[in-house]
């Protein structure tokens, strides 16, 4: 029977929040932009600008970002009023990493000034930009990068606040100018002001072209050191849940399935995830009433921290079992020297927890960044500690997984300071630092630069109303940084078909864009024990194809299609009369037939000895057009050669198979 542990995602309200924006108050007080500096002329006012986000938001962000957002109102000579956005005249950009603004002056010119004014109303997620880039050029393809101008008010102010980032004492000649502000959340813009003289006055020169950022434009690939060799991860929550404590105790019947795929009959023929993530349920927080991601409400304490280990070290259960679940699946499978990887999650060091509890004999005060880094030096070290003592001779911790899903510039000054002390110490050790952001959260693009050795990115399709084509704008924007991708299913998958749907399209992109056997996997699901457990156990063919489907796409083999299961195709249908190889081949006693059906009709899928006498019909009578998975046993047959034949109308197909004990 399935447990639906829903263990949410802290982004999942997040976007709510943000999307609350437009049932603000409108205020109207805008005036007119400020004259230029004595001598100065504003180059760029009136002039139409181009605005291309870091990655693309066509698919997710971009229709709430339309509503506030007016083309040519960034160079129109008016300004924003200074105690609310929705005023029509300030600009809104959402997500999309940062925004670069560029005109063409049409002519070359001098070059004095360059500014922009910014609103910060952080109760509606609207804040400043950390950083505006300024640059010129001569011909829109080598760029010189003249300054940066960095917030000169704190994220965490949290009253509204506006702010003009100027760059001033330039001498320089251009005909394009460019703005580029980092975007974590909202960003409010409302007048691009380029201040100097026509033409090229006494002095002015060329500035020396700056080199281009060069991103990766390659996923993070499978095993690469940088994420410690991990290719497939699959995320295990664990932890506190007093309503039923027993969700937080994965157990070796629980975890086996995971770290090998097991047929229909519980027969074990190959691993599953080589990976492990243990992180702490979100909605059931912590015994304190304190929340292991960043809550300022309800920060947790040292003892919600010394449980989540004590939780996660349990002998009989959690990374206990998981020890037990992979040495019993390598010795069926013969494999010695094989180790399950793990990553451990970081709790949240929130700021608001000045009475954190004592560590080595100090008082926490986690106000401070010193005793944030304490703290986390700490965990880190025990989390260690309790690894050697334990002496798990089937699993290797490989890192550790920073647990909030988002920086968060806007609650600590200190953020980036802090994430980088942590990568530094963990790598100090000989481990990784990983992260999953939720889709484009702040500073998804400098995951590199915040400390962290490698990152992958959820889409999040599963959990909002984007359509289908986000997969595809996610895994572009996850190859472009750099990032592997998290697969997503949701914990209503169980019972409606519209998730399955949803969770096959994470699948199927993987196949179109290059992610199933080119990028690092995390698999997201449920917890207490899991959506992919629930599938492996179900008598449901349409549950357990997904436990099914899963498994090839781990291996590389999934084939995309419309079908969503044994019997479940929404749409469309094969191209073609299909009967695929099996798979694993040889095998002990189980494997796995995939077939396609031209059209609707009798069928029938048989095997046959050397001998051509009948041993199993594996199924016959009328099908839908469309494809199947079949997971056959052959416990009661002997080891030898076999034939497997499909029929359809007037036409068959026989492939040969292996049976060994």
């Amino acid at each position: 029977m399935a447990r639906q542990i829903i263990p949410f995602r802290k982004n999942i309200f997040l976007f709510i929040v943000l999307s609350s924006i437009a049932a603000l108050p409108p205020a109207f007080a805008a005036s007119s932009a400020p004259a230029p500096p004595t001598g100065m002329v504003n180059l760029v006012q009136g002039m139409q600008y181009t605005v291309t986000p870091l990655v693309s938001t066509e698919y997710s962000f971009a229709k709430a970002e339309a509503k506030y957002y007016t083309p040519g109102a960034l160079t129109d000579g008016i300004i924003g009023s200074s105690t609310s956005f929705s005023d029509g005249v300030w600009q809104g950009f959402y997500h999309g990493g940062n925004r670069s603004v560029v005109i063409d002056m049409g002519r070359v010119n001098t070059v004095h000034q360059m500014q922009e004014r910014f609103i910060h109303y952080p109760s509606a997620g609207v804040y400043f930009p950390r950083k505006v880039t300024y640059a010129l050029s001569m011909n829109d393809t080598n760029w010189s990068v003249v300054g940066a101008i960095y917030s000169q008010i704190p994220l965490t102010t949290p009253t509204v606040e506006t702010q003009t980032y100027v760059l001033s004492g330039l001498n320089y000649q251009a005909r394009y100018v460019k703005m580029t502000f980092s975007v974590d959340v909202w960003v409010f813009a409302d007048e691009f002001q380029v201040f100097g003289n026509t033409g090229i006055a006494g002095g002015a020169s060329v500035p020396p072209v700056t080199p281009p950022t060069i991103y990766p434009d390659a996923y993070l690939a499978p095993g690469s050191s940088k994420v410690g060799g991990i290719s497939n991860m699959v995320l295990m929550y664990n932890g506190y849940y007093p309503s039923n404590p027993a969700v937080g105790q994965n157990t070796v019947t629980e975890l086996t399935p995971y770290v090998g795929y097991e047929s229909t009959s519980g027969t074990i023929s190959d691993f599953m995830f080589d990976s492990f993530l243990f992180l702490p349920f979100v909605a059931a927080g912590a015994p304190s009433g304190g929340m292991y991601y960043c809550s300022t409400a309800h920060p947790t304490v040292l003892s919600d921290w010394e449980y989540y280990l004590d939780n996660t070290f349990q002998s009989t259960y959690n990374l206990g079992a998981l020890n037990t679940a992979t040495g019993n699946v390598k010795k069926i499978l013969n494999r010695p020297s094989y180790t399950t990887k793990v990553e451990i999650a970081i709790p949240y060091p929130t700021p608001t927890a000045t009475n954190f509890g004592v560590v080595k004999g100090k008082s926490m005060n986690l106000s401070l960044l010193s005793d944030r880094e304490e703290v986390i030096k700490w965990y880190i070290d025990t989390a260690i500690s309790k690894w050697n003592s334990a002496g798990y001779s089937n699993l290797d911790l490989v890192g550790f997984y920073w647990y909030e899903e988002g920086a968060d510039f806007e609650v600590d000054d200190s953020e980036a300071a802090m994430l980088q002390y942590t990568g530094n110490y963990i790598r100090s050790l000989g481990k990784v630092f990983t992260w999953i952001p939720s889709y484009q959260s702040s500073g998804f693009e400098d995951w590199d630069s915040l400390g962290f050795d490698g990152a992958i990115m959820q889409p999040n399709y599963v959990f909002d109303n984007f359509p289908e084509q986000e997969l595809g704008e996610a895994a572009d924007a996850s190859k472009k940084l750099g990032m592997g991708v998290e697969i997503e299913i949701h914990w209503d998958a169980t019972t409606d078909s519209t998730y399955r749907n949803k969770y096959y399209a994470y699948l199927n992109y993987g196949v179109s864009k290059g992610y199933m056997t080119g990028a690092v996997h995390a698999y997201y699901q449920n917890g207490g024990p899991g959506t992919f457990y629930d599938c492996c156990t179900s008598t449901n063919p349409q549950l357990r194809a997904i436990y099914d489907q899963t498994y090839k796409f781990i291996k590389g083999t999934y084939t995309p299609s419309t079908t969503t299961g044994i019997g479940e195709v929404p749409t469309g249908g094969p191209t073609g009369f299909e009967l695929g190889d099996n798979y694993p081949n040889p095998f002990n006693p189980s494997t796995v037939i995939d077939v396609g059906l031209a059209k609707g009709g009798v069928m029938s899928l048989k095997i046959y000895d050397t001998l051509g006498q009948l041993v199993k019909v594996v199924d016959e009578g009328y099908r839908s057009r469309g494809e199947y998975t079949y997971d056959v046993s052959m416990n009661n047959l002997a080891s030898g050669v076999y034939f497997y034949t499909l029929r359809e109308g007037p036409e068959s197909m026989t492939r040969k198979m292996l049976l060994l004990r």
